[in-house]
This record gives C-alpha cells, structure tokens and sequence, in this order.
C-alpha cells in the first residue's frame, strides 16, 4: 500500500562526489553514485579501477536504496558513472544515461532491459517522479581543458583506466514532482538553458570547476530562484569516502558559502554529509 501523498516528503541523501539517493518516502532512484574511490595514484598511472561491490552493497544499505527503481547517469566519467551499473544490478532498478553511459552498463553485464538510453529533452518517470534530461556542458578542468573528452562507443567491460570512461553527453538534471523541485547540477559548466524558466526548491550544484563563483551563483542558483542550496563534489574522491571528510585541494569552500550568501542572501546554503538525508 503506497503511502498517502500528503505524508511523504521529498528529500536528498548525499554518497560523496555527485552521488545522491532521491527518495520521497514511497519510490527512490540514484544519481551517479561512485563509492569505489581510488588513489589519485591510481587515477594518474592509468591502472584499471576494479568496482568495489563490497561498498555499493554498504551504500545501497545505508542509503536504504535497496528498492530503487533507477539510476541516472549525468555523465560518464568515471566519477559519475563507473559504480553506476552494479548499483543498477543489485537494487534490479534500470541504468539511465546517454548512449556513452548504456555502454558502461552493457561492458559491466547488464541486458539491454535493464538500460534505458536518453537524449537531450528526454524525461523519464519514476512513480510521481519525473526526471528531465536537460543538455549542459562540462566545468573546467585543468588548465581549463575538459579531461576525458569523447564518447564510450563500444561496451567498457571493467576493469578500465580512468580514462576509459570519455565524458559523452552531459546532462543537468531537473526532477520535478508533486511535492517540489530539485535540479542536479553534475558538473560546473555554464547553461543558461538549464535554469531559466525553472524554479527550484532544491539545487544540487556541483562547486569543483566553477570559476568566478559568484557568476557561477548568478547563472545557477539565482536563475533558478532555489531555495536551497546544496553544493556536491568538493570531496576529495581520491581518499576513502568513510575517512575524515577532505576537501578537494584549493576548492576554496569558505569562500563559496560567503559569497552565496551575498548573491543568494534569501537561500539556505546546506553543506550535505555522507548517508544523511537532507529535506526539500
């Protein structure tokens, strides 16, 4: 029996990077849940990443994703999408992502059946959910170059070097249900398209990339009028997602929460924990 409308409420639980469970209180889905990590070791030598199953088994149980019915895909690096289809394979929900991510999911053993392959403007409905593919861009990388540039155009049969896992297209998120609105946001880039004429109860905004942070505010959050902002990846994903929560180098997170507070002086600024829900 589904629970009565009026008694569920919408909320977002945080898995590091931009990893989130999206739940309100009856159905639930991911968005890029990556909770392998390795070393930046690891990452730079170019020595495959095996998925840790041992850790989307703990995340599905801590994040009480058990019954998922989804899990959408951004984009396909290797830090959105690379976990993406053992979450998908052990919770039976369907893998949603571009063309580049259904190749993840075909190399990691999933069945076209359990693959759904979206384009820009897209939706894709999950109980009184309805998830909306909204084409962006990619933030800066460094030296201001996209890394990992192209498409996944074959299936990616793990384990594979980071670079394996080209970018593909890149989609913002908006998630719209009865109960609110939230955007996912997965990387910095600036698409004006994405917020305008939306109006946003919740803002998941990637911070790493972003540049002029309070342009990046302006385009983003202020577009969308969100009430709440909750800024993702600025973990740094090299180290262990159970060890003391560590910024990514240089990340200037002090400074995002200041100056979100010139631009943005009517949204609460939520800094998200790992397996704590946050409320729309």
């Amino acid at each position: 029996m589904r629970e009565k409308k009026d008694e569920r409420r919408l909320c977002a639980t945080w898995m590091g990077v931009a990893g989130f469970l999206i739940s309100d209180g009856c159905d639930s889905f991911y968005i890029d849940p990556f909770v392998s990590r390795y070393s930046i070791f690891r990452v730079l030598a170019g020595l495959p990443l095996p998925p840790r199953i041992e850790l989307v088994r703990r995340w599905i149980g801590l994040t009480g994703g058990a019954s998922a019915k989804a899990v959408v895909v951004s984009h396909s690096h290797f830090d959105h999408a690379l976990d993406a289809p053992f979450f998908a394979g052990e919770t039976g929900a369907v893998l949603v992502g571009s063309e580049s991510t259904a190749s993840i999911g075909l190399g990691a053993g999933l069945g076209e059946g359990s693959i759904k392959r979206v384009r820009p403007g897209d939706t894709h409905d999950i109980g009184d959910f309805r998830v909306r593919f909204v084409k962006s861009v990619h933030g800066f990388g460094l030296f201001g170059r996209t890394p990992y540039p192209g498409s996944i155009d074959s299936p990616l049969v793990p384990p594979a070097p980071a670079a394996a896992y080209r970018l593909g297209e890149v989609f913002s998120l908006v998630i719209e249900h009865p109960l609110g609105v939230i955007i996912h946001h997965g990387s910095a880039g600036r698409a004006a398209e994405v917020f305008y004429g939306v109006r946003a109860d919740m803002l998941l905004l990637c911070v790493a990339g972003r540049g002029n942070t309070a342009g990046y505010l302006e385009q983003t959050a202020a577009a969308c009028g969100a009430k709440t902002v909750v800024p993702m990846h600025f973990d740094n994903f090299f180290s262990p997602l159970e060890a003391r929560m560590k910024h990514i180098p240089f990340l200037g997170m002090e400074e995002f929460v200041k100056t979100a507070a010139k631009v943005l002086p009517d949204a609460v600024v939520a800094i998200p924990e790992p397996g704590r829900a946050l409320f729309v």
